[in-house]
């Protein structure tokens, strides 16, 4: 994804996701006072294999790379698979207080609200523990962080003063900003987008008192149920019929009456439905 809104300049080591999903955030300082646009110019032509898929300084915030590609940013083939890079300028040992003062936090958090959404992102910071359970842990966390679950780099950026608490307060507070602002056609665009589809696809259906054999999505269920229900509307039937229908909807029956490569056309229908 590339985000709309900010400059996009194509950085040179961008590498194939080979799931095309990404669960993390990953946050690294730049060791340098330089400005995001210098840095992304910078990227356009560096030769040691090293990308961010985002550049941020005091004023301005600039994507290198698209969201579902690969950078070469944590160290570890874990973290690069699995993290979206933001290269935030400045050094490790710059003090908490002026980092709150050179970080275009609030352009920043929009920017990475649309991120968080279009990945599944939460704004938290996970654990060493965590990341180490489980490298698909959906949350934020540092370079240091990734050296310390994944190994594979010595560093520790961004530093032990870097204000977490203000970046994700700020991060949360944008998502609840711009839900609220959602307009159809952004929501349309949402589910045209192939990756969306993808994510929800891998979703497990479950509910209270039972489920739907695994190798049955999320979207096959959504589908189908529309469908079914669509019926029922269209030949408006007496209430003791729709009582005998929905007592034999059972979800295996919805389930084993989908074909599987359905849910490959779901998304774009959904969104023709709601067009219409």
């Amino acid at each position: 994804m590339k985000v709309p809104g900010i400059p996009f300049v194509q950085g040179r080591n961008v590498y194939r996701d080979q799931d095309g999903l990404k669960y993390g955030i990953a946050i690294h300082a730049t060791a340098n006072d330089a400005t995001a646009e210098e840095e992304a110019n910078y990227a356009t032509r560096r030769t040691d294999g090293v990308s961010s898929h985002f550049y941020v300084d005091s004023n301005s915030v600039v994507q290198s790379l698209d969201t579902d590609a690969r950078a070469g940013h944590a160290g570890s083939g874990t973290g690069n698979e699995n993290a979206i890079a933001v290269e935030i300028t400045g050094t490790t040992v710059r003090s908490r207080q002026w980092w709150l003062d050179n970080v275009a936090w609030e352009r920043l958090a929009d920017v990475l609200a649309v991120v968080c959404r279009r990945h599944g992102v939460v704004p938290r910071r996970a654990t060493v523990a965590e990341m180490r359970a489980n490298p698909r842990v959906r949350a934020f966390y540092g370079h240091d962080d990734m050296r310390l679950a994944w190994g594979g780099t010595t560093h520790t950026d961004p530093g032990a003063n870097f204000p977490w608490d203000h970046l994700l307060a700020t991060v949360e507070q944008a998502i609840d900003d711009s839900e609220d602002d959602m307009t159809p056609a952004q929501f349309l665009a949402i589910l045209q987008d192939p990756a969306v589809a993808r994510t929800m696809r891998a979703l497990p259906w479950q509910y209270v008192g039972g489920g739907i054999p695994t190798n049955y999505s999320t979207l096959q269920v959504l589908n189908e149920t529309f469908l079914n229900v669509r019926d029922l509307l269209i030949r408006n039937p007496s209430e003791e019929i729709v009582r005998g229908v929905l007592a034999t909807l059972t979800p295996e029956a919805i389930a084993s009456a989908i074909p599987p490569d359905l849910a490959q056309k779901v998304s774009a229908e959904l969104a023709r439905r709601l067009a219409d």
